[in-house]
C-alpha cells in the first residue's frame, strides 16, 4: 500500500512538473521521447534468456508474462499519463480524481513483474 501512494505521489508529480526522472525500482523506466511533453515509460530488457530458468519456469511462461502482462501495465499506465495530463490542462478536477485508480493499479501492478524479474529470478540464476 504504501509503494502505490509513493509512486502515484510521484508520478503526480513528475507530471505536475513535467519532470524528465524516471520512476526508480518499479520495473518501468522512462523512454528518450515524449508524448506532448509527457514521460513514454518503456519495458525493460532482460538480461537473461526467457528459457534460463528451465525447467524449473517455462521459457513461454517467462516470455508470456515479460511481453504481455508487463507490457499491458506499463502501456496502460501511459494511457493513464496522458489522460491525466489532458485532464489537469483542461482543468478537469474530476477526472484528475477518477484517473488516479488507473495509475495507481498500472503502475503499482508492474512492481510485482519488477520483483520477479529483475531479483528473483536474478538470484536464482546466480545461486543456480
Amino acid at each position: 500500500m504504501a509503494a502505490r501512494a509513493l509512486l502515484t505521489r510521484k508520478t503526480l508529480a513528475t507530471v505536475l512538473r513535467n519532470d524528465a526522472k524516471p520512476i526508480i525500482g518499479v520495473g518501468i523506466t522512462a523512454a528518450a521521447t515524449h508524448s506532448r511533453g509527457l514521460h513514454v515509460y518503456t519495458l525493460p530488457d532482460l538480461d537473461y534468456d526467457y528459457g534460463a530458468l528451465e525447467p524449473a519456469i517455462s521459457g513461454d511462461i517467462m516470455q508470456l508474462h515479460h511481453q504481455k502482462h508487463h507490457q499491458t501495465y506499463i502501456t496502460n499506465y501511459n494511457k493513464a499519463l496522458e489522460q491525466l495530463q489532458d485532464a489537469i490542462a483542461k482543468k478537469d478536477s474530476s477526472a484528475v480524481v477518477k484517473l488516479q485508480g488507473a495509475i495507481k493499479f498500472n503502475g503499482g501492478g508492474s512492481i510485482p513483474f519488477f520483483f520477479f524479474f529483475f531479483r528473483f529470478c536474478l538470484f536464482f540464476l546466480k545461486v543456480y
